[in-house]
């Protein structure tokens, strides 16, 4: 085959695709070394930061040089110090659409380690987290507090925005008690409550998740009205009027899925309502953002992201009837479903 010449340099490019991993790490080391807060008031040198944080000069120096190579920092050479950008303040722990947490995450060994492995998923047909962690992922975090704690915080930093678009879509009517499952630290119906102040609620985790519950609980004014509940949603899920399901789904499989959406129809209250957020997999412009979390899928987790038939397909196997889908920003929906009458 003989393709035309477009002016493009398609090798460089694909080789940057290829560096881009390498990239991808130099940005969690600045979310590390905490780069952002740092300059967020002054420029600084190298070995400024460095005593700051207790770090290598010389190669802290290195890492911030990739980092304005990125555009995430400019350099005055003049003064040898180094400058903040509008980029780098998405990494700052205070920015109103923080990635600090989700980059330390993301990125971290609950998820680089099985990707390598991506190659062995591809060949077996399953997910390569017990190959390359000993154990799923979500053991994993068991087993590892600090990096349980960073990637609680990750999931809040990706999906408050997304969370907020859908609160305002939600209709409370006739509602007194919601569930936010599989909720990490409840930002979706701590956010719910905040905004329906005659809701009380509480989230549903597994046991070493819910002292994040309460610390957000605690610090949003609402422990009155918000608990945590250490337990399996794939055996049980308490009775509510509003289930939450915020990004649970695309970790499972199919079969996992129906279990879990079984459950809350079995629990729910007579008219309660169940509000699934997720990806959509779609040909629009945020395709390859879908496209790339489902990688993440494929070598980490069981699930995947799924398309509105898909979605439809499994709330009709556990008893449940698709109601509205909402967009939200990029490729994030949110899907409301009730109880099937007729089963």
């Amino acid at each position: 085959m003989v393709y035309e010449d477009d002016g493009i340099d398609h090798r460089q490019h694909v080789y940057r695709l290829i560096m881009a991993a390498w990239g991808s790490q130099a940005i969690r080391a600045l979310a590390d070394c905490s780069i952002a807060e740092h300059l967020k008031t002054e420029a600084l040198t190298a070995q400024q930061i460095a005593e700051r944080e207790r770090v290598d000069a010389s190669m802290l120096y290195r890492l911030l040089r990739v980092g304005v190579s990125m555009g995430l920092l400019n350099h005055d050479t003049d003064s040898g110090t180094f400058l903040s950008t509008a980029m780098l303040q998405m990494l700052h722990e205070d920015a109103p659409d923080s990635l600090k947490h989700y980059a330390k995450a993301a990125i971290g060994p609950a998820f680089w380690l099985p990707a390598v492995r991506t190659p062995q998923a591809i060949a077996t047909g399953r997910n390569q987290a017990v190959e390359a962690l000993g154990t799923s992922v979500f053991d994993y975090f068991g087993q590892h507090p600090e990096e349980a704690r960073v990637f609680t915080a990750a999931m809040t930093d990706l999906s408050t925005p997304v969370i907020r678009e859908a609160v305002s879509a939600i209709d409370v009517e006739n509602a007194s008690y919601a569930i936010d499952v599989g909720g990490a630290d409840g930002t979706f119906v701590s956010e719910l409550l905040e905004r329906h102040p005659e809701l009380t609620g509480a989230v549903l985790d597994l046991p070493h998740v819910i002292p994040s519950v309460v610390d957000n609980a605690k610090r949003r004014g609402i422990s009155h009205r918000m608990a945590g509940i250490g337990g399996d949603f794939l055996e049980s899920v308490p009775s509510a009027d509003i289930y939450l399901l915020k990004f649970v789904l695309h970790d499972w499989d199919d079969r996992t899925c129906i279990t879990l959406l079984g459950n809350i129809r079995r629990a729910m209250n007579p008219s309660a309502r169940l509000f699934i957020v997720e990806m959509v997999h779609g040909y629009d412009v945020a395709a390859l953002d879908t496209a790339l979390m489902d990688m993440a899928m494929l070598f980490s987790n069981t699930g995947k992201e799924r398309d509105v038939s898909e979605f439809e397909s499994l709330l009709s196997e556990a008893g449940l009837c698709p109601v509205t889908v909402r967009p939200l920003r990029g490729s994030y929906h949110v899907i409301e479903a009730t109880a099937d009458q007729g089963d």
